[in-house]
């Protein structure tokens, strides 16, 4: 059967391409190869069955895709050995790549799959786009909305298609059908990712442990997702590397729409962190980030975690 490979930066989407392919209830088995090897995803592709049953092999974690990865790395073995299945694969087995970042389309394996016609690139949606999408949603399910309040709630979902997606079934459970204001929304969205998350973003930067624990007890009642948490303090922490690597205080208002007082308290706490310090935390919540929506860190306790580790 196929190899396929799949780039989409979302995991909704991800997940949607993934249903396309592979039939309900079909045997699906899932690795990742940040804990298995290529040559286990291999082994377990060129089994034949004594039942013939169809089987589909989902690999996530496949960084010989991404750029900066020669051929010549540590891992060329396992490639030569994929490129050798790919011309005599089992077939009633399907292979799918999930990559949840652009592959490399210079390197040999991204060809030799490209030219089987079963590469598949989901484009990021921009501002625009996801506003109208978020427009059309929302009437699908019984609402009116302008394209002002709509793009409220993309702003506020970060630009964001899966942290989008959560927003909007929160209007699902607790709006009725109708007419949605922006002030409906700002009941819901606002209070949730603005001013708790404040709140957090402050006792982290402080060191302030309790205070950051008592914030993920209120994030837990408002049933506020841990990743739209994680990526807002990734782009504060990213604010004052900015800063740090001697950006202008001028530049980084007007590229992130900061007040004046916002700018203040950034300059007043720049000392606090060290440039290697920013970079290893920017770092650390891009883990965390990636492990909550690959299901390798559970969600009831990833914040908790976070903060012992960033308080300590």
């Amino acid at each position: 059967m196929k190899v396929y490979l799949i780039a989409c930066e979302s995991f909704i989407l991800m997940k949607d391409e993934i249903n396309k392919i592979v039939p309900s209830d079909s045997n699906v088995i899932k690795y990742d190869l940040r804990q298995n090897t290529l040559d286990d995803v291999l082994s377990e592709a060129s089994y034949f069955s004594l039942t013939n049953e169809m089987k589909y092999i989902i690999v996530k974690g496949a960084t010989f895709f991404k750029p900066g990865k020669s051929d010549n790395d540590d891992g060329n073995k396992e490639i030569k050995s994929l490129e050798n299945y790919m011309k005599s694969p089992n077939e009633n087995t399907t292979i799918i790549f999930a990559c949840y970042e652009m592959p490399d389309k210079r390197k040999k394996i991204f060809k030799l799959i490209n030219e089987q016609n079963n590469y598949i690139e989901i484009p990021s949606l921009n501002k625009k786009d996801l506003t109208y999408k978020c427009m059309d949603l929302l009437k699908a399910n019984g609402y009116k909305i302008d394209y002002d309040t709509a793009s409220y709630i993309v702003d506020n979902s970060y630009t964001n298609y899966d942290i989008l997606m959560g927003e909007l079934n929160k209007i699902y459970i607790l709006l009725p059908k109708g007419e949605v204001t922006i002030q409906n929304i700002k009941n819901i969205v606002s209070l949730s990712i603005n001013n708790k998350t404040f709140s957090f973003i402050n006792a982290i930067i402080a060191r302030d442990l309790k205070t950051a624990l008592d914030s993920i007890s209120s994030f837990e009642k408002l049933k506020i997702d841990p990743i739209v948490v994680i990526i807002s303090l990734a782009k504060e922490m990213q604010i004052y590397l900015n800063l740090k690597m001697g950006v202008s205080p001028k530049d980084i208002q007007k590229a992130y729409g900061k007040e004046d007082w916002m700018m203040k308290n950034y300059l007043s706490h720049i000392d606090d962190f060290t440039e290697n310090e920013l970079k290893k935390i920017i770092i650390m919540l891009n883990n965390y980030d990636l492990g909550l929506k690959s299901g390798t860190i559970d969600k009831s306790v990833a914040l908790d975690l976070l903060a012992l580790e960033l308080c300590a």
